[in-house]
């Protein structure tokens, strides 16, 4: 079973570890996504379209998206991944991460 918390400071300088539940990276990943003009969630929320996993240090996200009719593909996930790297980087200073995205379909309107 994968753990639930993602160590982020494993050196104790005094005051403790600090770890990261795997919650926090699916909110920034549905954050991120619903900020994204050409990329939707499959399911509309990401409750279904979306899996965080982590093993020895080293998280790994699964992503299954539409984009928006008229929209380049690859060129839209690339820059869907650079922006989910971003914002977790960002937001809790951690790097080890796998951005897996799966296109399912095509958003028409």
């Amino acid at each position: 079973m994968a753990n639930e918390y993602v160590l982020i400071q494993n050196k104790d300088e005094g005051l403790g570890q600090i770890a990261v539940s795997n919650n926090v990276f699916n909110h920034i990943v549905v954050i991120t996504v619903s900020e994204n003009k050409h990329v939707f969630f499959e399911d509309g929320t990401g409750k279904k379209s979306l899996t965080v996993n982590n093993a020895n240090g080293h998280v790994t996200i699964d992503l299954k998206v539409r984009v928006q009719y008229g929209q380049e593909v690859e060129r839209a996930i690339k820059a869907l991944q650079a922006e989910l790297q971003r914002s977790i980087e960002m937001m809790v200073d951690f790097d080890d991460v796998t951005i897996n995205v799966h296109v399912v379909g095509f958003k028409f309107n």
